[in-house]
């Protein structure tokens, strides 16, 4: 996060509170299985197909191939847009196509189909790892946070042998949005049930449009994307 922009650390943030709400919501759906967080999915297919509850276990596991199948059609917008376009395009792209993911999502959820719609945003989580990528790879992690809480007692760590605080604070910043995005979530959710992915699209949008608003006026005038 250091080396990004304020306005793209904003944009971080307001997705990683993104990712932690409809975590969340999928949580309570789905009874426990996991919309972003891919390792709870594993032991809890692991250990729901030792315990002999095959519909868990094969719920779990249709979220990590949704989840997996996400990252890969985020990868591949970013490669085909860039390849089209220019090599600044990708993100644009990839938020264009998360917020479409998350429209269908709700319209899917007013037609009455919620277990296709609920399952349908592990694809949209999947697709945010592609917002921030550098030669290839994440350079903010959006959708999980062990990872980013390592790197945070590392910095913290550092600071005190000459690092920079900022460093380690962002950080902590990153894990702060998707803890309070998963509150809201679950507040959410009490209140409105599914209808609440609505509401989280509503943010996408605006974080799209945003995006494309600010990319465009540094294009306009010259600036560095």
């Amino acid at each position: 996060m250091i080396n990004f922009r304020l306005g793209e650390r904003i944009l971080a943030l307001a997705l990683t509170f993104v990712a932690g709400y409809v975590d969340s919501v999928g949580f309570i759906h789905l009874g426990g299985v996991f919309l972003s967080f891919m390792s709870g999915n594993t032991t809890r297919s692991a250990t729901s197909l030792v315990e002999g509850n095959v519909n868990q276990a094969t719920l779990a596991g249709s979220c990590i191939i949704l989840f997996l199948i996400g990252v890969m059609t985020g990868a591949l917008i970013t490669r085909l847009s860039t390849r089209t376009w220019d090599v600044y395009r990708g993100r644009e792209a990839v938020m264009w196509s998360i917020t479409a993911v998350f429209g269908i999502t709700t319209l899917l959820i007013l037609a009455d189909m919620e277990h296709i719609a609920i399952l349908s945003l592990s694809v949209g989580i999947g697709m945010m790892n592609s917002v921030f990528e550098r030669n290839g790879e994440v350079s903010i992690p959006l959708t999980y946070m062990t990872g980013t809480l390592v790197k945070m007692g590392q910095r913290f760590v550092d600071a005190f042998f000459g690092g920079k605080h900022l460093v380690w604070i962002l950080h902590l910043a990153l894990w702060i949005s998707l803890s309070t995005g998963a509150i809201v979530g679950a507040l959410m959710y009490h209140h409105y049930q599914l209808t609440s992915v609505a509401w989280i699209f509503l943010v996408i949008l605006v974080c799209a449009a945003a995006n494309q608003l600010v990319r465009r006026h540094r294009r306009k005038h010259g600036l560095p994307l």
